[in-house]
């Protein structure tokens, strides 16, 4: 299966766009090529940006145009800056022919300014970029070549001033250049349909990325930055802003023309007819999942935006002109205030020039404002219960007394001045956004434990009220899932009833983007399940097992699964794969966590061999037992999966690992209740065959009576200076021993330590049953809820301070 799935994933088309900062340093150059050598891809698109600041110093040089001592000193400086990146890049055999080639490109520019010919000025850095990263390949022993987007991408001059791709040409145009392996593509240019160079504005190239995406019908385009997710806020200004693994597409291209800085409104414009994924990850951390931006996301979000140096603009009852349009057109943001039919536009005041000439041209001469405002924007949760501002929001501008608001059923804008300090905009996002932590909560398994914890969770959410939300966030079983942070659990079953088949990457990717912070509950009995668990836990997913396989997978993939919770920072508990509701492994951590020494632990682990033990009197055939136990619902639909001892064998591994010893379940020698070779039968012919376990059990009852002792079926794992020794056996024990005075269905552990030597420390209870299973796993909830109240009480004290000091007017 894995294997399948690499393969899956080696197929998929990928176009990789790097922006600036990722390219900043011959660092960053190699940092890149690692990642995309990471890839399971063998070839792929990438798409460039210049390198670093470039871009501003060739603006630079073309402003310096008319003063020529100016202008020299700044072609000096940027010509060294740049042969410097290339040195510091490329190899001593490599650098040679880039730095030939470069000073061709560096040569030419003073005419090309003079000419007037900017956008090919401005291609200098593209080039750059697409030529060193190429090169960098290359000698990573890796097929790539650069290709200039100009010789494919062709686009259309709009009357409003914006410009449409030719999908048709620039497709055909693009099909002779692909070769195999890496395509390194120039980002930002692309020529018009009169052969003119022509820049795609700022953030050009994660459009230029889309538009490659589109033309080789990509699967995905991943936008590589120096962000991993996309925030509620601005996280620079508002520590306290929510980082989104998944955002829904409607309401990305909303924020992209709200002019939130990672995604921008012509980025998203190619992929509107395209299937393909957009993945925004950062370059900085390559290992982290990013943010997908899903048509399919259900996932709730919102967000809020601010503009400093804001105008307002009445625009005149016969524009036909939109926002989008004038923003399309001019390459940066433009929007309607809401409820206004669009004739209300709010744009940053460095840009107001740029719009009424814009405007101008259209014979549209709008109102503008004679003052500037600090304009803050609320993109509404979806759920329609929550589009009403919360009240202490709406107390709180009532204080603040917003110059203008306005309000529509997805967007809320308010208008202030003087400004919001960063303090003051915190204070609102927590009040729009209230920090009351939640943890989403996907369920894996809907047998009796499962439909348990399902009944118990609604109480369980009444009790942690005000401190955290538990919310049902996923819900499935080997046949059918819901994924959705909407479900009610009191109708979990109707809600899983009309589900869709589960798919484990339907999972996964739905666990990607689920917001932190997230736990799956794992209360199925599937080893094949639990052999997923480092997948699941990549996605930044805490782990609460109630499965046994997944602590008693072979040592190397148990360790796998362990390093991969570390690296994540997330927790993994299973104490209910020992003792279902018995804290026997917390007991264990904490005993060990104060130093002491654990030397030996001994028991019963078997709730279901403990009540045939117990209710075995040798007044009828030990198979009669075993029937009454399969009628009262004690055992396994199969009962030799009982009297295998295999049960006990796993439990005492899952003991043994949470003491940190390296066994494997082979290294547990087992004694199994039922004699050799009943196990491989039909049970028609182990019923058949069922005296000789019953003769089996008679004389060894009747040996243990005549010597006074009973007989108990024992697990014991001994830490001894030659290493551990573990085994299961059943045991005649003497009746003043811990073992001896016990219940039907009790388990016991019996625990002997440094500090309990002579009287060794016994936690005795039931050890099997849905409830107390079920109570069990809510206990490990429990403990994850509370670190996660603590951690956000911690995370708000830590924000507080730093507001405090960032802003001491406040």
């Amino acid at each position: 299966m894995a294997v399948q799935q690499l393969s899956a994933e080696a197929d998929k088309v990928i176009v990789h766009k790097f922006g600036g900062s990722s390219l900043a340093t011959a660092e960053r150059f190699h940092a890149v090529a690692d990642i995309l050598l990471q890839q399971p891809q063998q070839s792929a698109w990438v798409v460039v940006s210049a390198p670093g600041d470039t871009t501003d110093h060739l603006l630079d040089l073309i402003a310096a145009a008319a003063d020529a001592v100016s202008f020299d000193s700044q072609w000096q400086q940027l010509s060294a800056q740049l042969r410097l990146l290339v040195n510091r890049t490329l190899t001593a055999q490599t650098a040679p022919q880039a730095l030939n080639t470069l000073n061709n490109w560096l040569a030419q520019l003073p005419a090309l300014v003079q000419a007037g010919q900017h956008n090919e000025v401005l291609a200098t850095g593209e080039k750059l970029s697409a030529l060193l990263l190429s090169a960098v390949l290359t000698e990573r022993n890796k097929a790539a070549q650069a290709i200039d987007a100009r010789d494919f991408l062709r686009l259309e001059l709009q009357p409003l001033g914006d410009a449409q791709v030719l999908w048709q040409q620039s497709a055909t145009l693009l099909a002779p250049l692909q070769q195999a392996g890496f395509n390194v593509v120039t980002g930002f240019i692309a020529r018009d349909t009169q052969h003119n160079s022509i820049t795609l504005g700022r953030n050009g190239s994660d459009y230029s990325a889309t538009i490659v995406g589109a033309l080789i019908k990509a699967d995905a385009v991943h936008i590589w930055t120096d962000v991993d997710a996309i925030y509620s806020a601005d996280p620079r200004k508002v520590p306290s802003a929510r980082a989104y693994r998944q955002v829904p597409w409607p309401l990305a291209i909303r924020l992209a023309e709200l002019g939130n800085p990672v995604l921008h409104a012509k980025t998203l414009n190619p992929l509107a007819q395209h299937p393909a994924e957009l993945i925004v990850r950062s370059s900085y951390e390559p290992d982290q999942p990013g943010c997908r931006v899903s048509r399919q996301s259900a996932i709730e979000v919102q967000f809020v935006t601010d503009l400093a140096d804001a105008v307002l603009l009445t625009l005149p009852a016969h524009c036909k002109v939109s926002p989008q349009q004038a923003a399309a057109a001019l390459q940066f943001p433009v929007f309607a205030a809401p409820a206004t039919n669009c004739k209300q536009w709010l744009v940053a005041q460095k840009n107001l020039e740029v719009l009424l000439q814009f405007l101008g041209q259209q014979q549209i001469y709008p109102r503008v404002s004679s003052e500037q405002f600090y304009a803050v924007a609320w993109l509404k949760p979806a759920a329609r219960q929550q589009r009403q501002l919360p009240l202490q929001a709406a107390h709180w501008l009532e204080r603040q007394q917003p110059v203008h608001s306005f309000q529509d059923d997805e967007l809320a804008l308010w208008l202030f001045s003087p400004a919001l300090t960063a303090n003051e905009l915190t204070e609102l996002h927590q009040l729009l956004l209230p920090t009351t932590v939640r943890l989403n909560i996907v369920v894996a398994g809907t047998g009796n434990v499962g439909s348990e914890f399902l009944s118990l969770l609604a109480k369980q959410q009444q009790t942690y009220a005000g401190q955290i939300e538990l919310r049902l966030a996923g819900l499935f079983n080997s046949r059918q899932a819901v994924f959705s942070d909407q479900i009610d659990v009191a109708d979990w079953q109707q809600a899983l009833a009309v589900a869709a088949p589960y798919q484990k990457q339907d999972l996964l990717d739905y666990l990607t983007g689920l917001p932190d912070p997230k736990v799956l509950v794992d209360i199925t009995p599937s080893r094949s399940f639990a052999e997923d668990y480092v997948d699941i836990v990549r996605t930044g997913c805490h782990l609460i097992s109630a499965n046994k396989q997944g602590v008693t997978l072979p040592l190397p993939q148990y360790q796998q699964i362990i390093a991969t919770v570390a690296e994540q920072q997330v927790s993994w508990q299973a104490n209910t794969t020992c003792g279902a509701g018995l804290p026997v492994q917390r007991l264990l951590q904490e005993l060990q966590s104060s130093g002491d020494q654990i030397h030996q632990i001994s028991g019963i682990f078997s709730g279901t061999l403990s009540w045939l033990l117990c209710k075995y009197d040798g007044s009828a055939p030990f198979s009669e037992f075993v029937l009454q136990a399969q009628a009262e619902g004690l055992t396994e639909p199969d009962p030799r999966d009982d009297l295998s001892g295999k049960d006990v064998q796993r439990k005492l591994l899952v003991l043994a690992r949470e003491l940190g010893l390296s066994l494997d379940i082979s290294d547990i020698a087992l004694t199994p209740l039922l004699p050799a070779g009943l196990d491989t039968l039909s049970w028609d012919e182990f019923w058949a065959r069922r005296a000789e376990l019953d003769n089996a059990l008679a004389d060894t009852y009747a040996s243990a009576t005549a010597a006074g002792k009973v007989l108990r079926y024992v697990a014991t794992l001994a830490v001894t200076p030659q290493g551990p020794k573990a085994r299961v056996e059943l045991l005649t024990v003497a009746p003043d021993h811990p073992l001896a005075a016990i219940q039907a269905c009790d388990n016991v552990f019996v625990i002997e330590s440094d500090w309990y030597q002579a009287n060794p420390l016994v936690l005795k209870g039931p050890g099997a049953g849905r409830q107390v299973t079920a109570g069990g796993i809510h206990a490990d909830l429990a403990i994850l809820a509370r670190q996660q109240i603590a951690a956000a009480k911690a995370a708000r004290h830590s924000q507080a301070q730093a507001a405090a000091w960032a802003n001491p007017r406040a």
